[in-house]
Parts: structure tokens; sequence; C-alpha cells
């Protein structure tokens, strides 16, 4: 079950992801998003890769983030229930 604030990060993920699995997008790009709760945010995505809705990737200079199909399948059903379906 997920919290408010971490469904707000997850559909967050899913606006900069374009609802593509297969995007990374880098954590301060998630992150600014959420300005005067940054580091709320943070531990929120940490969270999410925890509980497998987002899936984390290093690379060179910074931590990625793709959503996985938990976290695809949760965006698309918030999405429906937003629009009354």
């Amino acid at each position: 079950m997920l919290r408010d604030f971490e469904r707000a990060v997850l559909q967050t993920c899913c606006r900069e992801m374009h609802l593509s699995k297969a995007r990374h997008v880098p954590e301060h790009t998630i992150v600014k998003r959420f300005p005067g709760a940054e580091r709320e945010a943070r531990k929120a995505l940490k969270k999410l890769v925890a509980k497998g809705y987002v899936g984390a990737h290093p690379t060179r200079s910074e931590m990625t983030y793709q959503l996985t199909d938990t976290g695809f399948k949760e965006c698309q059903e918030t999405a429906m229930n937003a629009r009354g379906g």
C-alpha cells in the first residue's frame, strides 16, 4: 500500500517518463518537482524502489530510475480512477 506522498512521487515519475517502462530519468528530474520537500521526495523514491514500483539504475554520474511493471500498472489504475473510469 502506498502512502499519499509516495503516490505523488510515483505519479511524477509516470509523467516524467511519459508512461514508458524503457525510459530512464535522473533523480534530480523527479525531486525538483517537489520544492521544499526534496529530502522527502528522495526518501519516497527509495521506498518506491524497495516496494518494486520503480527500478534504480546507477550510471557514471548519478542514479537513474525507470518504471517497473508494477509501477506502470499502478500509474494506469490511478489515471483511470482520476478520470472516473
